[in-house]
């Protein structure tokens, strides 16, 4: 088993406007990103962000026939999938991120715990923290926007074994400070590389910033966007690299929790 993962970005741009789009944006990404074993896109990229009235119509349960489609283009790429997209559940709805194996099956889903201002609160009910999902030697926890300036999130993904933080996010201006602070801070402080795919471009009222990237255990930048325009950006997620990190700067085992009052 290898224990690199080369993983794609996929900074799309404009939102779907009905599942027929959605499968034709995830088609362009298989197609701009043929060496990764790994395609991972925006917060509620299935469905949109800003459009409140697009977020319920195009909302759907995990076992639809929309997610069908999404397990069988996986499945024909031979690309695993982790996307944003509104899933319904009875009468509730959930900011949720929906990871896909090569195979197609769904290797986890994460429910939004932490949801960003009325917009989200509106629309949304809270979730319960990731699973931590073995990607072959590698494991991943999964964040949605907002989660991550909670640094709690992050660290209990690592505690729970996870290497690699994959962060899907709708992060609009002025909070640039998100991809090019945050996001290296928590895969520092964690000994975790950081997946961050943002959404890019104005949908509604909202204008993203892009500026989606993949950064090492030790703050580098690996792959980065520029800025808001569509683009794919790749880099390969190596457990060694991990390893290497965390044997000089094991700041989990360091760590003194007992003396500080969290809560």
């Amino acid at each position: 088993m290898t224990d690199e993962l080369r993983v794609a970005v996929a900074q799309m741009g404009t939102p779907p406007e009905s599942h027929d789009e959605a499968i034709a944006m995830l088609e362009r990404a298989v197609a701009g990103a043929p060496e990764a074993g790994l395609i991972v896109l925006p917060e509620l990229a299935l469905c949109g962000y800003g459009d409140a009235e697009r977020v319920r119509r195009l909302a759907v349960a995990q076992d639809s026939p929309f997610i069908g489609q999404v397990r069988d283009l996986a499945r024909r790429a031979g690309k695993g999938f982790i996307a944003g997209y509104a899933e319904q559940a009875g009468e509730a709805r959930y900011n949720s991120a929906l990871a896909i194996g090569p195979d197609g099956a769904i290797r986890g889903n994460y429910r939004k715990v932490n949801l960003w201002g009325p917009h989200e609160r509106g629309l949304f009910a809270p979730g319960r923290p990731s699973p931590v999902m073995e990607w072959g030697a590698l494991k991943l926890g999964l964040l949605i926007c907002y989660d991550l300036e909670f640094a709690e999130a992050a660290r209990d993904l690592a505690l729970r074994g996870a290497d690699t933080l994959v962060v899907i996010s709708a992060t609009s201006h002025p909070y640039t400070v998100v991809p090019e602070a945050l996001v290296p801070a928590r895969g520092y402080e964690n000994g975790c590389h950081v997946v961050y795919a943002n959404a890019a471009g104005p949908d509604a009222t909202f204008d993203f910033i892009g500026m989606s990237r993949i950064t090492a255990p030790d703050g580098s930048v690996l792959a980065a966007a520029s800025g808001a325009e569509p683009a794919i950006v790749e880099a390969a997620v190596k457990r060694a690299t991990v390893d290497a990190w965390r044997s000089g700067h094991d700041y989990l085992a360091d760590r003194r929790s007992d003396l500080y009052r969290l809560g």
